[in-house]
């Protein structure tokens, strides 16, 4: 109610400035609860070039929650998730959670003579979802009022309400884990890194409680605190770079989240083992998806901008409706998207490493994306891409931390015969 006011009062000018406007909406989302909040942080990282700083400021306040529930409640969830005979094989649970997130907590226990974690499901963290999510689409609506804009933002929240759905249901979680589990086998010792992925306990698993095997290690952010020598920056920046290739171009499996939380790092000898954590957002894409993709990164190497203008309507990156501007800034994006792996004149940069640390690369990122924004009239976040593009900026923040130079030209020929 308070959003439908706002758009109201802003459309007939009754507001003094966008400031109050964005004020009176973010009163709807304060009703909002975990597993919706991560859909708000993720629209204001989406909306960042597209609203108001002043609407933008209004979602980037909406944090996860980080309070933790009293063991007893906990112990109460395992119990009924479990049933009494399962539980009693539990020994040893700390009661004090290892970690937390929106939507549960994490506890170490044995079983079986063996260490491992239990994920808990918070109580009615799914029952929300609809309620919360169109909460937050009232207050989008709101926000594109306040620009002037006509985007459809139904295939958007259908896309947010998949996900979240997905991640509340950790049976869903333990299949995708496994899944994982099998491709990185044969990934093992790559460039002197090991990708591990903690096993499944199933029989101690529900949709609201996942048990697995306890992995030791740090989490990348402090390792990368550590100072680790050059050497073992680099096999890690090659490490996480050939794991997103293999997620999306090989298997089209893709864990979303790029959460440095959800990697951990602990020494094997002389070589990393690098633990993929948490695979709730994993997201599947078809080999079409992944053809498409692919032809439209093809089109913007070599310039070509009617094929690139056909491609991004049918893939759904930009509205047919909007002007020349916009498709031609469009086309600055991409561009600079690729810019990695090609000369200015279009040559494949061979043996040539691209400085992920490069700020000048960074900021042509931003300015050429911002004065998208500013061009669009149409064209909400491309729903099917919201998920991967999120990932994909999750990897270039930690090769960019890493600061390193790699030849990434190896890469871009993986794509093309992928």
């Amino acid at each position: 109610m308070a959003a439908q006011i706002g758009l109201k009062e802003a459309r007939s000018g009754n507001l003094v400035s966008r400031m109050e406007q964005a004020v009176i909406l973010a009163e709807g989302l304060s009703k909002l609860k975990g597993a919706a909040m991560k859909a708000g942080q993720l629209l204001s990282l989406e909306l960042v070039e597209y609203f108001p700083k002043e609407a933008v400021e209004v979602l980037s306040r909406l944090q996860s929650s980080a309070t933790t529930l009293e063991y007893p409640v906990i112990e109460k969830i395992i119990r009924r998730e479990l049933g009494e005979e399962q539980f009693a094989k539990l020994k040893d649970i700390d009661q004090s959670p290892i970690g937390s997130a929106s939507i549960g907590q994490v506890h170490r226990a044995h079983f079986d003579g063996r260490e491992i974690v239990l994920k808990v499901q918070y109580p009615g963290v799914d029952d929300s979802i609809e309620s919360d999510l169109q909460i937050l689409k009232t207050v989008a609506k709101a926000f594109c009022g306040l620009t002037g804009r006509q985007m459809d933002l139904g295939p958007l929240f259908a896309e947010f309400k998949q996900m979240l759905k997905q991640e509340v249901d950790y049976l869903h979680e333990a299949q995708m884990q496994q899944r994982y589990l099998e491709h990185t086998v044969n990934l093992q010792d790559v460039n002197g890194l090991s990708y591990v992925v903690p096993k499944i306990e199933r029989s101690i698993s529900t949709s609201r409680v996942l048990s697995m095997d306890w992995q030791s290690g740090v989490s990348l952010r402090r390792w990368m605190g550590l100072n680790p020598s050059n050497d073992q920056r680099r096999t890690m920046a090659e490490g996480v770079l050939n794991l997103y290739f293999h997620e999306f171009f090989d298997w089209g499996l893709v864990q979303t989240d790029p959460n440095q939380g959800n990697f951990l790092v602990r020494e094997n000898g002389s070589k990393l083992d690098l633990v993929l954590l948490d695979f709730g957002a994993t997201r599947e894409y078809s080999r079409e998806f992944i053809r498409q993709y692919i032809k439209l990164l093809e089109a913007t190497a070599v310039g070509d901008r009617g094929i690139l203008r056909d491609q991004a309507i049918a893939f759904g990156l930009i509205d047919k409706r909007e002007s020349p501007a916009a498709f031609e800034a469009l086309h600055q994006v991409l561009s600079v998207a690729v810019r990695p792996f090609f000369s200015d004149d279009g040559k494949l940069l061979e043996h040539s490493p691209f400085d992920f640390s490069n700020e000048d690369h960074s900021r042509r990122s931003q300015d050429t994306a911002k004065a998208l924004a500013a061009e669009l009239k149409y064209s909400p976040p491309p729903h099917g891409l919201v998920f991967l593009h999120r990932k994909l900026g999750g990897v270039y923040a930690i090769l960019k931390s890493l600061g390193v130079a790699i030849d990434v030209s190896v890469y871009w020929r993986r794509m093309i015969e992928s």
